[in-house]
């Protein structure tokens, strides 16, 4: 298989940040109840932490033009909570020697992550890896609704990339990252750092690559993908 490009995400699978995703799960109720919403009406039995229940309920009550201004409150909230969390944050041990082997490979590299795009920037350049990316997606650059774990974050970045969906690898620490990746028809490893485990990744696919983290991936090339 000729991978041309590999895409990773950020929190927990190159860093290890420390958001409080508690506080990141509860961000549609912290802004919007205050604000006179109806958060258990229009969340009901689905799950508060999609924005979809409140876009639905919104176009239902002609508010559709209303949704982008409410989207920069949530995103606000959303990059607030992210940033207290790279306080004590470091990143993974081996990742700058495999991003630096990878771009001197000729590899085009790219992050996509559910975190703000501010927020991405903010992380990789306070580690000083900024340098080695060519695409930064996040939840912000193009909706909420083409962000993980819709297929669109994949397409977003091959074509940013400039390499087919076959040719992309996708890394990645949560079920998130894979739905994301599989629906698009990208090649995935899956960490076992940050949310991943063997036990997780086993019991979802025999199609992810498990790797101990993302510092395996230069092993992964040069191996089991190019076999």
């Amino acid at each position: 298989m000729a991978i041309k490009a590999v895409g990773f995400d950020l929190d927990g699978t190159l860093v290890n940040t420390h958001v409080n995703y508690v506080d990141l799960n509860d961000v549609n109720r912290f802004v919007l109840e205050p604000l006179g919403f109806p958060v258990d009406e229009i969340w009901a039995d689905r799950n508060i932490t999609s924005r979809q229940p409140f876009y639905d309920w919104m176009v239902h009550h002609g508010r559709k033009a209303e949704i982008p201004r409410f989207d920069k409150l949530l995103d606000d909230r959303c990059l607030e909570v992210e940033r207290l969390g790279m306080a004590g944050s470091n990143v993974y041990s081996g990742i700058m020697d495999t991003l630096e082997w990878l771009k001197d490979s000729g590899y085009r590299l790219g992050v996509v992550t559910r975190g703000g795009h501010s927020y991405a920037v903010d992380v990789l350049g306070e580690y000083g890896m900024l340098g080695f990316f060519d695409v930064i997606h996040g939840r912000d650059d193009f909706g909420y609704s083409d962000a993980k774990p819709s297929p669109k974050a994949m397409v977003h970045l091959a074509e940013a990339l400039d390499v087919g969906l076959d040719e992309l690898l996708y890394v990645g620490d949560s079920p998130t990252d894979f739905e994301s990746a599989d629906a698009a028809g990208v090649e995935y490893a899956g960490v076992m750092t940050g949310k991943g485990s063997t036990e997780l990744w086993s019991s979802m696919s025999d199609r992810i690559h498990i790797i101990a983290s993302a510092a395996e991936v230069r092993g992964l090339l040069e191996g089991t993908l190019r076999s």
